[in-house]
């Protein structure tokens, strides 16, 4: 029977399936399904998927596609209105449940003693203000309404196609991403991207996950020259930007930020390796 190693899947997609009844093994950051549960793995994620062998017997490396609404047909478009309410109602309750962890936090901290409250004191402050402006809403609508003009605005990002909300995290799916080689003046494809924003910030943040094609360059499965296999970017200040942001439920600057990392070079040995992704149609033509 074949086995199939299963790429980029984070703790939300790994809790849906076990939570399914799928049975799967741990490989390195990766998980091992084997063929007879396949199928309906595949389809509690929303993906399809390609298989290429690799130098173990009867095991195959996939790589994911995750599947998105068509946005013309009548039927279809009644559908993603339907996944889109969910997810905005989704949206919102995940962010009133982190502004609430930051009020406990802050509460924890006074608790605790004033004479530790040091550094703190400006960490504390900040969760107060936040605490007062929750508290000026009016039976929590008008930060409902707030939440859903910032689900709205996470929609309208250039390059963003989809938006899911699942439990601790928010999933953006781009359509595809470019980058250009600053030595030649090529772009390059990258792909189409999955980009996980944790609410409550771990795993950096952000993880970027291609679902097009990964690449073989310093190391193997890049997603972009500045990402690697497990989805973690190699720029430290960037990660710090993107969890301030995240603190602040900024998650429509978040994704905007995250797409322009990848479509954005550097000076550096990773950005060098742009050249193993193919050339954009446009230039190729």
């Amino acid at each position: 029977m074949k086995s199939y190693i299963v790429p980029g899947l984070d703790s939300t997609d790994k809790d849906l399936l076990h939570n399914n009844g799928i049975v799967f093994f741990p490989w390195n950051t990766e998980i091992i399904v084997d063929e007879s549960q396949l199928a309906e793995a595949l389809k509690l994620l929303g993906a399809t998927a390609t298989e290429a062998e690799t130098e173990y017997e009867n095991m195959y490396m996939l790589t994911l596609q995750f599947n998105v609404l068509a946005p013309t047909p009548a039927g279809e478009q009644r559908a993603l209105d339907r996944v889109r309410k969910q997810s905005r109602a989704n949206y919102i309750e995940a962010c009133k449940a982190r502004l609430q962890e930051f009020v406990t936090q802050a509460q924890t901290k006074v608790t605790d003693g004033r004479n530790k409250l040091g550094p703190a004191q400006d960490s504390f402050a900040s969760l107060s203000r936040q605490l007062f402006v929750a508290q000026q809403r009016d039976d929590g609508e008008r930060l409902k309404q707030e939440l859903d003009e910032q689900f709205e605005r996470l929609l309208a990002v250039p390059h963003v196609k989809a938006v899911r909300v699942t439990t601790g995290a928010i999933l953006v799916y781009t359509d595809t991403i470019c980058a250009t080689d600053a030595r030649t003046g090529l772009r390059h494809e990258l792909g189409e991207f999955l980009i996980v924003i944790r609410t409550d910030g771990v795993d950096d943040g952000v993880r970027w996950f291609n679902s097009t094609r990964r690449v073989r360059t310093i190391h193997t499965g890049m997603n972009a020259p500045r990402v690697y296999a497990d989805g973690t970017c190699c720029v430290d200040e960037i990660k710090e930007t993107l969890l301030e942001l995240i603190a602040q439920f900024e998650f429509a600057t978040v994704a905007e930020l995250a797409i322009q990392f990848v479509e954005t070079l550097a000076n550096d040995e990773l950005s060098k390796h742009i050249d193993r992704w193919p050339l954009a149609k446009e230039t190729s033509k």
